[in-house]
């Protein structure tokens, strides 16, 4: 029901995606016109990595034929490796400046946006109310800047674990496996990405709804998502089975079809999980309200002392 809820959210909503979609390009505009500033540096650490890793290769091997795959990871995972080898021996402060701006910045302009859309999706799942996109970005500037920031640095070690499970797959040195990777490349993303999903779904939602400071927003939330914490797990699973699956299938045409949805489905979903966990009923269209289980119904016993 979460996975359904959140597909009519999305429709009913749909012209956020594109408001969405349109303040993620600005956000990136940003932090490559900070970049630009050593360009040509780039430029050149690309260059080297590319012929080190042999990264032109790629678009020969195909990304869907066992083996084929396997090389073609291999290869992309490779390039990364190099780029930044080469790019911290040759400067390290340019390095630094690169991690600075690709690592913090982009990530808390993007987590800006997460803020505004679920503070629309607030406006309308609880009153079917229409909100604009930038004057709710001003009014929920402050707060939105403050929750970045700290989710920032939370989310680094979930990013590190994902990173690490990619880097695994290709240090495994088998012929065999090398058939299997692209099932072992979509599972392992999609249960490295729900986990991280899990522990960080109600944060948001909290944030918006209760108005708390961050870190009563964050209990908040936890407590509110792991209430049904399996159901909210296995849809993030299914979700993101589906996002990495057609985005291998797409190829570069899923930036153009998968990844302007993917963001503002995931935001709209853990806005379902946090009203659902609640008990609070909530708009799915302009027609229809849902009532789901009071907190008495959801809770276990011990916990029925949080009930306000």
């Amino acid at each position: 029901m979460m996975f359904k809820n959140s597909c009519r959210l999305l429709c009913a909503n749909f012209a956020g995606v594109w408001k969405l979609l349109v303040y993620h390009i600005l956000s990136i505009a940003v932090c490559v016109g900070l970049l630009a500033v050593f360009y040509q540096n780039y430029f050149d650490y690309f260059e080297l990595a590319s012929t080190q890793a042999n990264l032109a290769s790629v678009w020969d091997t195909g990304t869907l034929y066992g083996a084929s795959f396997a090389k073609a990871l291999t290869i992309v995972v490779n390039f990364a490796i190099y780029f930044f080898q080469i790019m911290f021996t040759k400067n390290i402060g340019i390095g630094i400046y690169f991690c600075v701006i690709i690592f913090l910045l982009l990530p808390i302009l993007m987590n800006i946006g997460k803020v505004v859309t679920c503070e629309l999706m607030y406006g309308y799942m609880s009153a079917c109310q229409k909100q604009s996109f930038t004057g709710t970005f001003l009014k929920t500037l402050k707060t939105s800047l403050s929750y970045s920031v700290f989710k920032v640095f939370y989310a680094l070690p979930f990013n590190a674990l994902i990173v690490l499970g990619m880097w695994s797959l290709t240090r495994v040195n088998n012929n065999i496996f090398d058939h299997f990777m692209p099932f072992a490349f979509v599972i392992l993303t999609a249960i490295l990405m729900s986990i991280k999903e899990l522990f960080n779904a109600g944060w948001a939602p909290a944030k918006v709804v209760y108005a708390h400071n961050i870190l009563s927003s964050y209990t908040i939330g936890m407590r509110a998502v792991l209430r049904r914490g399996a159901r909210v797990f296995s849809t993030a699973i299914i979700v993101y089975l589906l996002a990495v699956v057609l985005s291998m299938v797409l190829g570069l045409y899923s930036i153009i079809i998968i990844l302007p949805v993917v963001p503002a489905f995931v935001h709209i979903f853990e806005m379902v999980c946090f009203f659902s966990s609640q008990g609070m009923r909530f708009y799915v269209d302009n027609d229809t309200i849902l009532s789901p289980k009071r907190l008495e119904e959801v809770d276990k016993l011990e916990d029925a002392k949080y009930i306000i």
